[in-house]
């Protein structure tokens, strides 16, 4: 009977990232929630690497965004972390974690302990097709592509914290409710 409510708990999970992946469907939902479901599809792909991922996030923060856009967000984001941040045989953690900063807005965290970034590359993580791993699974897309949703899509923004051997920390700065249109313009960004 576990077995089969795992199932069927693995199947339900699919299909809402699924359905919330094949559109910009904006909708109110709990992050946790929205998090959660988005680990247990990933948890074939982490599963096959030495890696763990933790989720902290009070069940009480709520969004009324668009879920997609940030599933895709946090899925590059874990993957990132696993092929640039993570030497091979080193068992990695990330952590994802939010926390509301007021009624309006949020910060979500995705934090590893891995390698880091060298200094010198920072200012150009979020550049189109920038790689250190071209030819490794890297395409250079990853960041310009969250970049892209975070501050257009959801309305919000991100900032890198890192240091080479010092592990890596994204935070992004959302809305709690997402800006009409998809568009994030005009939209004032907490102090």
């Amino acid at each position: 009977m576990r077995s089969l409510a795992k199932a069927a708990e693995l199947v339900s999970s699919f299909k809402q990232v699924a359905v919330d992946q094949t559109s910009v469907n904006r909708r109110f939902f709990r992050l946790s929630d929205t998090v959660n479901e988005i680990m247990l599809t990933l948890s074939p792909m982490i599963r096959k690497t030495p890696h763990t991922v933790s989720c902290q996030i009070p069940p009480d923060l709520t969004m009324e965004s668009y879920p997609g856009p940030l599933g895709q967000i946090i899925t590059n984001l874990i993957n990132n972390s696993f092929l640039h941040g993570f030497e091979t045989g080193m068992r990695g953690t990330v952590t994802v974690s939010a926390e509301a900063i007021d009624n309006e807005w949020l910060q979500l965290s995705i934090e590893d302990n891995g390698a880091g970034i060298p200094q010198e590359n920072l200012d150009r993580i979020f550049d189109p097709f920038f790689t250190t791993k071209l030819g490794q699974g890297g395409s250079g897309l990853g960041l310009s592509i969250v970049h892209n949703l975070v501050t257009g899509v959801l309305g919000g923004s991100i900032k890198v914290t890192s240091s080479s051997g010092g592990g890596t920390r994204i935070s992004l700065t959302l809305p709690r409710t997402a800006p009409a249109g998809n568009q994030g313009q005009g939209t004032r960004l907490p102090a």
